[in-house]
């Protein structure tokens, strides 16, 4: 099993959630917009901090929703968010995260023109391996209502998400136990596990032990992989196997 983690908005706060990885060695992809109307967004001086440790992916330079945009102003949050980020942490950006998970087949093509490997989306509950130009996700760390998780259910298409997480709705109100479920009924499994956030989410909800307590769950598991959602991504779609060295490390 691969446990990958994410977290969105780029706010001052990621800087706890940068701690707390690195404190269970954990592997995680920062998605920082340049600016942000809604929420604070971090100083140049944290992004280049945390792309010593951790991977940064861009997230448009305005924090829009891009199935709003023109096709110019599309492209331009796209392309301009990873020109700037490139040029503040001195590396190469390879992956992107759609703001509020809104996008269309069109922002999926202009990723893909302005040099990124994949998107990522906010569809909960996959464990599969997803489309060649998009990544999706497992759980929040935020305590969804069954409602909310059975959506995601429906959007998975078939059946079989329905059945295997049905049961998980008992425990909504604790995204830890419901990673805690999901992680146990797929360890022996080749799946992905992939939990997402905001920082600032995590902090007006007071959820940073349950965050923790996460952490300090998928940190102690035998026979699990650690990687950030670009070598998620190359090791599903470039047939990476375990000679490289990013798939040696299991702990």
């Amino acid at each position: 099993m691969i446990i990958t983690t994410s977290w969105d908005d780029g706010h001052p706060l990621d800087i706890k959630v940068l701690e707390l990885l690195e404190k269970y060695n954990l592997k995680g992809t920062f998605y920082i917009p340049l600016s942000n109307p809604e929420y604070p967004v971090m100083e140049k001086s944290l992004m280049k901090e945390i792309s010593a440790f951790q991977e940064i992916g861009g997230h448009t330079v305005r924090h829009v929703r891009l199935n709003t945009l023109s096709d110019e102003d599309a492209e331009y949050e796209i392309t301009r968010c990873k020109i700037l980020l490139e040029e503040i942490i001195c590396q190469p950006i390879s992956a992107f995260c759609f703001p509020g998970g809104k996008f269309s087949d069109r922002d999926v093509l202009l990723i893909k023109k302005a040099g990124y490997l994949f998107g990522r989306t906010t569809k909960l509950l996959a464990n599969s391996k997803p489309p060649s130009n998009l990544m999706n996700t497992s759980i929040q760390a935020y305590n969804h209502s069954s409602t909310t998780l059975l959506y995601h259910c429906l959007k998975n298409i078939n059946a079989l998400p329905i059945i295997r997480n049905s049961f998980f709705f008992p425990f909504n109100k604790n995204f830890l136990r419901l990673a805690e479920h999901n992680i146990s009924k797929n360890i022996e499994s080749k799946s992905v596990f992939h939990i997402w956030g905001h920082s600032w989410e995590i902090e007006k909800y007071n959820l940073w032990k349950q965050l923790e307590d996460l952490f300090k769950l998928i940190s102690s598991c035998d026979g699990i992989i650690y990687l950030n959602n670009t070598q998620v991504w190359k090791a599903l779609h470039e047939n990476i196997n375990s000679k490289i060295p990013y798939l040696e490390n299991k702990k």
